[in-house]
């Protein structure tokens, strides 16, 4: 299969422990993101775009940047941060940047929408990935990744 970058899928960690050191290797839940994303909004790439992170699922992990969001809470909203909803939003528009070049090597063809970002749950069904307070806020990610990337593009 080709690599297109199309897609940024959001995930998160189902735990409130930091889990850099169980995602930067291999792990019993063979989970690469592309990357991981503290409380704080601190992000950090866990596996190069053009090396296909395997997060998601074999559909989708040759055709989207993965990010693993850690809770900020538990069960049963697993709620992440202020800080983590910005970075999101932060993240979607750098990737749009990308629309129509190469990222790592591999063509991008991305739109910032929801179409194009999707959740964990929306690419396999039998997830509840990212939690129900991300899946409630994607539209709002969306719009102000729509907000960030029109700003920085307005020049």
């Amino acid at each position: 299969m080709t690599p297109l970058i199309d897609r940024f899928v959001i995930h998160h960690t189902g735990t409130t422990a930091d889990q850099l050191d169980f995602l930067s290797r291999c792990n019993k839940r063979s989970s690469a993101p592309t990357f991981y994303l503290r409380n704080d909004g601190t992000v950090f790439e866990l596996i190069r775009p053009g090396a296909k992170p395997a997060s998601t699922g074999a559909d989708w992990n040759w055709r989207s940047l993965a990010v693993e969001t850690l809770d900020h809470t538990g069960a049963p909203d697993y709620a992440v941060t202020a800080e983590q909803l910005e970075e999101l939003a932060q993240m979607i528009a750098w990737l749009a940047t990308f629309d129509g070049g190469t990222l790592d090597g591999v063509p991008v063809s991305f739109t910032i929408d929801r179409d194009h970002v999707i959740s964990h749950q929306e690419t396999w069904s039998g997830t509840e990935c990212p939690g129900p307070y991300l899946q409630a806020r994607l539209d709002d990610i969306v719009a102000r990744a729509r907000e960030i990337f029109e700003k920085n593009t307005a020049a």
